[in-house]
């Protein structure tokens, strides 16, 4: 008899647990969206959950799967997400709209923690407009031409250390993304932060092993992320934060302690930190210091290992398209000869077409965020350019842009798996559709970063391919979107490439 209880109370909390994991799952049928059955709690998103595909992978898979409907449903876990594909319709919601789409959609359940609810690309309504006005100053060309200086000497150190590898004119092979993401980290700590690291020389500093910890989206981190998205209530009786504490709490300190030392000693260097401390000043906001600690954290954040997997992915594509590698090198060529022994600048680098045709369709093929996302504010009727009724949007719907689905659609993007930078030389970037190409996101919301990245991935290729051809290794994986697992383009096997000195 004790059994037969047993197994009625297992039965009945199993069946309890499936209802909820599935609570939400008639979402798309109710409201005469398309879409795909999902799997208990994972959703769509099983095969990342699993471990057997990256996320942006999954995305464009399900894109492709059904890009003849303009609105899609995905189960983003257990929630439902409305898949808004058609070009003219992202372009309504983001700019005519974008009263109604002001809003990301909460990526971390985090209500009580200050330093995630103070970052940017949380914020939401009035505050993050605020906010972005205050911090829109920072990114002009003009203070990234001042911060160029500090990235620069960045470059040099890690040049160096390749140089050595590749004395006597040997080929040295090397992982890309390791060694991009310790320049990463020394760029962020001069830049952002104001400190002087060698993460060459003092291989587990502080600031690099941090780093890595909060960046790395695998194991322990990823379960964390995981149940914090499907199940909050745990994460809250579990007493637990997405990022621990301890490192976090470093970052304040670090941000805190620098801001009080420069005012109490009038120091100034052309920094984030000085550039935000001025963003303060200038404010009539009244910006408590968690909230320019929470800028610096999100700084800290997006580009460590995005630079880095950037960077490596561009030499990547330039070690399979020798002929593109090549061209590349004549401009570099021509910079040098032009800059006649002085150092390299911000103008320099900015300058470069090809270079910039080249970044242009690294970030097509290779994304670094298969989707950007809104978080519907109010019920909002989206109308087509007749005034005709599309679909209605109800207040706290999900909503996604798939970035990934629209640069691999070959109705936008002809042959879009070839690696192919004439996409964007001046006589064929301006037919490319409107609103198909989202490398930094789209509308007010995008990426106030983007300078700062593109900057620092051109200045290294500058440097790297005057030094060095870039051939395949043995190592060189075969295919980087087959081996890239969690949310970033990030492959199991790495960013394998041999470096071949130039004569």
């Amino acid at each position: 008899m004790v059994f037969i209880e047993l197994g009625l109370v297992s039965f009945l909390l199993l069946y309890i647990f499936y209802k909820w994991a599935t609570f939400k799952y008639n979402t798309f049928k109710e409201r005469g969206v398309p879409y795909e059955e999902p799997w208990p709690l994972v959703g769509n998103a099983g095969a990342v959950v699993l471990n057997r595909e990256g996320f942006n992978k999954t995305v464009l898979k399900f894109y492709q799967r059904n890009k003849d409907h303009d609105i899609v449903g995905f189960y983003n876990f257990r929630s439902p997400v409305f898949v808004v594909q058609n070009p003219d319709y992202i372009k309504k919601m983001t700019v005519k709209d974008f009263d109604f789409f002001v809003n990301h959609t909460p990526f971390f359940k985090a209500d009580d923690d200050p330093l995630i609810n103070g970052m940017l690309t949380v914020m939401k309504d009035q505050r993050w407009k605020n906010m972005r006005n205050t911090l829109s100053p920072i990114f002009t060309a003009a203070k990234m031409r001042a911060m160029f200086g500090l990235m620069n000497e960045c470059l040099n150190e890690c040049l160096g250390r390749l140089r050595d590898a590749t004395k006597c004119g040997k080929s040295h092979d090397i992982e890309l993304k390791g060694w991009f993401t310790r320049l990463s980290n020394d760029i962020i700590a001069s830049t952002a932060f104001g400190l002087k690291i060698n993460s060459y020389e003092d291989k587990n500093n502080e600031f690099y092993m941090i780093g890595q910890s909060i960046s790395n989206f695998r194991g322990k981190q990823m379960l964390k992320f995981f149940v914090s998205n499907t199940m909050p209530i745990v994460q809250k009786i579990l007493g637990y934060k997405i990022f621990d504490t301890d490192k976090t709490d470093y970052f304040k300190r670090l941000v805190i302690d620098t801001m009080k030392y420069r005012q109490e000693n009038k120091i100034h260097r052309p920094d984030m930190i000085q550039l935000l401390i001025e963003a303060k000043q200038e404010s009539d906001q009244n910006w408590s210091d968690d909230d320019i600690v929470a800028q610096c954290f999100i700084f800290f954040f997006a580009a460590f290992e995005n630079n880095a997997n950037f960077t490596s992915v561009i030499c990547h594509e330039l070690m399979e398209n020798p002929e593109v590698q090549e061209r590349l090198y004549e401009e570099a060529l021509e910079v040098r000869e032009e800059l006649n022994g002085q150092p390299l600048t911000y103008e320099a680098v900015m300058k470069m077409k090809y270079m910039d045709m080249v970044t242009s369709e690294t970030l097509r093929k290779w994304n670094l965020a298969g989707f950007t996302d809104r978080l519907c504010s109010k019920d909002c009727d989206l109308t087509d350019d007749d005034g005709n009724l599309v679909f209605k949007f109800k207040a706290d719907d999900y909503v996604w842009f798939p970035i990934i689905g629209l640069h691999y659609n070959e109705k936008y993007f002809e042959d879009p798996d070839a690696f192919n930078p004439e996409r964007f030389s001046d006589e064929n970037k301006d037919n490319i559709k409107p609103f198909t190409y989202l490398p930094f996101g789209v509308g007010p919301r995008m990426c106030i970063g983007n300078r700062y990245a593109l900057m620092q991935a051109k200045a290294m290729l500058y440097y790297m391919i005057l030094d060095f051809k870039l051939e395949r290794s043995p190592k060189t994986v075969k295919n980087i979107m087959d081996d890239i697992r969690g949310f970033q383009i990030n492959p199991i096997g790495g960013f394998w490439v041999r470096l071949v000195p130039r004569a």
